[in-house]
């Protein structure tokens, strides 16, 4: 874990070492025994339950898995949906004993993935609660959010009416809320939180509702960099919002409301990097697409910020001041 000293690791003793060769041993024949039935094309309940042995000592074997989806497809119940049915159901319940284990491996959700795509009938309210329990495990988890926007996608196209799959939409943009503000540094959940924004604002209607909507986004953004300053997520997403930002003028709006507000986290502190950092480029920005809101006085902070910023981020100089020197010339400063 991050933060904590290395423990030095302790000699083993001799029974300890015994035991170790004896697993080994044993892993190594299991394996050996899995790759040659694979080779030889045996697709029986013997090799599933062998794959099985194999897959909990170790996860990350993706030839392993593969064999096991070969094996399912060769298994004469498999053409029946009731015995397919409950042997997916039962190998859903062997993931999830697994991903506890390691909530990191790629194969195992691309398994699961497969096997909700092969049940006959999948319970996807269900899957959705699960995965959001995984994710309490591990709430920046990736695999899990990519996994939970698959189960989501899974669960619309099963619904019968624009209504029902609106409300999906909105229940999700709100577990994105609840995990921000349990942790505004989940990237993940500012990444979901972008996938899914448009369609709130396509929802919100006109104008003035959707103007309701970039609030109380940028309110959530304020609450994130006043939280930590240093933290990309909540600046990443407020650029985000500017690109999709079609209206000129929403966008002047959203480059100004982000000066003020930077000027004001700076009021608290000073000399915090990322906030300095944020003023100069928004400034930047706000004066090529509306000089004159950018007088000569603001373009003179930008440069005093640089300047500050040579003086706090040594590692970074030859950046602020190569990007100094441009704009001066540009300004004519």
């Amino acid at each position: 874990m991050h933060g904590r000293r290395r423990q030095a690791a302790k000699e083993a003793t001799v029974d300890e070492k015994e035991q170790n060769r004896q697993r080994v041993e044993k892993y190594c024949a299991l394996n050996d025994l899995v790759m040659q039935n694979k080779a030889q094309g045996v697709y029986t309940r013997e090799t599933l339950e062998a794959t099985h042995r194999l897959l909990e000592l170790n996860t990350e074997l993706h030839t392993v898995w593969n064999y096991r989806r070969e094996i399912f497809a060769n298994l004469p119940e498999w053409q029946d949906d009731e015995q397919r049915q409950a042997m997916l159901e039962k190998e859903l319940a062997f993931l999830l004993e697994i991903i506890l284990k390691n909530i990191k491996s790629y194969w195992m959700w691309y398994h699961r993935v497969w096997a909700l795509r092969s049940l006959p009938t999948p319970a996807w309210k269900g899957e959705l609660a699960l995965v959001a329990k995984l994710l309490s495990y591990d709430a920046r988890n990736y695999h899990g959010w990519d996994y939970r926007r698959f189960v989501v996608a899974r669960m619309k196209e099963s619904l019968d009416t624009d209504t029902q799959r609106d409300d999906v939409d909105a229940s999700e943009f709100a577990f994105t809320t609840d995990q921000i503000n349990k942790d505004c540094a989940n990237h993940s959940a500012w990444h979901n939180r972008s996938k899914l924004l448009p369609a709130i604002m396509q929802k919100a209607g006109g104008a003035l509702e959707q103007q309701e909507v970039l609030k109380r986004e940028f309110d959530m953004i304020l609450n994130a960099i006043y939280t930590d300053p240093d933290d990309q997520n909540g600046w990443l997403y407020y650029d985000w919002l500017l690109d999709v930002q079609k209206d000129e003028c929403e966008k002047q709006k959203l480059l100004r409301d982000k000066v003020a507000a930077i000027r004001e986290l700076l009021d608290l502190e000073e000399d915090s990097k990322r906030p300095m950092v944020e003023l100069v480029e928004t400034l930047v920005a706000l004066e090529k697409i509306a000089p004159h809101l950018v007088d000569d006085e603001r373009k003179k902070e930008c440069l005093a910020t640089l300047e500050r910023l040579e003086q706090i981020d040594t590692y970074h100089v030859g950046k602020y001041r190569d990007m100094s020197k441009s704009l001066s010339m540009r300004w004519g400063l």
